[in-house]
C-alpha cells in the first residue's frame, strides 16, 4: 500500500504500478514458467483482475500533485473498465490507454486535477 508514504509530506509528481492483473479464475491457465514460479500477490487481482486498479484509483490522488500522473500497466481487455474507473473518480481530469508496439492497449495514463 501507500504506507509508507505517508511520512512525506511532499506530493508526487508520478506514481508507475504495474499492479497484479490477473483474474482468480485465469490464474490456473497461466504459462508455467509464470505461474509456477512467480508468488501469486504479484499475479492475483480479484475475482475480475481490477481489485488493484479500484484500489490505485481510489488512493492516488492523495499522493499525487495536482498535474501528476498516474500509470499503469494493464492487462488484456482492461483498458475499458480501467479508464471507466479512472473518469468516475472525481480528482482525475484526463485518462487515456497507451498501445504497445502489438497494438494492445497496455497502460493506461491519468492527471490529477
Amino acid at each position: 500500500g501507500f504506507a509508507p508514504l505517508n511520512k512525506h509530506t511532499a506530493h508526487f509528481d508520478l506514481l508507475v504500478s504495474n499492479p497484479p492483473y490477473i483474474s482468480h479464475r485465469d490464474l490456473p491457465a497461466l504459462q508455467p514458467e509464470v505461474r509456477d514460479w512467480e508468488p501469486c500477490e504479484a499475479l492475483a487481482g480479484g475475482d475480475d483482475g481490477l481489485d488493484f486498479y479500484r484500489w490505485l484509483i481510489e488512493e492516488s490522488p492523495s499522493y499525487l500533485r495536482s498535474g501528476g500522473v498516474l500509470v499503469m500497466e494493464l492487462g488484456a481487455g482492461q483498458s475499458a473498465e480501467v479508464l471507466r474507473l479512472i473518469r468516475a473518480q472525481r480528482n482525475y481530469i484526463e485518462s487515456a490507454s497507451v498501445r504497445d508496439y502489438a497494438g494492445h492497449e497496455r497502460v493506461a495514463v491519468a492527471y490529477r486535477l
